[in-house]
């Protein structure tokens, strides 16, 4: 169930934050956004992978995609981001989080919220995703 989708990143997010996993190296064949520190895939099952990324960047705005994965979990590790997942625009800073729901189009809104170049963010971004299946899709 979704509920039960939305727990598991939680908790696989609190796990990573706790041990500190959020590092790893960054395969430059997958597509990226501004700032990605790094990126790594773990096998959960065999059928499913779990996608963890960490973000860094100051102001601009993200290119519209969406995500096909079983939805994903974004935590601010330090900074101020933004997210409309909620269907109205929300700041989130450190030790907040939000959760976009599988294939929400989203990045480059006519109505994004301005931030200035000194408005930075550090992200740890969780994707959960059928095996080998694009976590990402940018719409051009």
């Amino acid at each position: 169930s979704k509920e039960k989708k939305m727990k598991y990143l939680a908790a696989i997010s609190i796990l990573l934050i706790s041990q500190g996993l959020y590092a790893g190296g960054h395969d430059e064949s997958e597509p990226s956004f501004e700032g990605l520190i790094s990126s790594e895939i773990f096998d959960l099952d065999g059928k499913m992978d779990m996608h963890v990324e960490r973000r860094e960047s100051c102001g601009g705005d993200t290119p519209k995609h969406f995500h096909p994965a079983s939805g994903t979990l974004v935590y601010v590790l330090d900074g101020v981001s933004q997210s409309k997942s909620t269907g109205e625009w929300k700041k989130y800073t450190k030790n907040e989080y939000w959760f976009e729901r599988t294939d929400w189009v989203h990045g480059g809104d006519a109505d994004t919220p301005a931030m200035s170049e000194d408005d930075c963010q550090s992200l740890l971004v969780i994707r959960i995703t059928e095996k080998d299946k694009d976590h990402t899709v940018f719409i051009k």
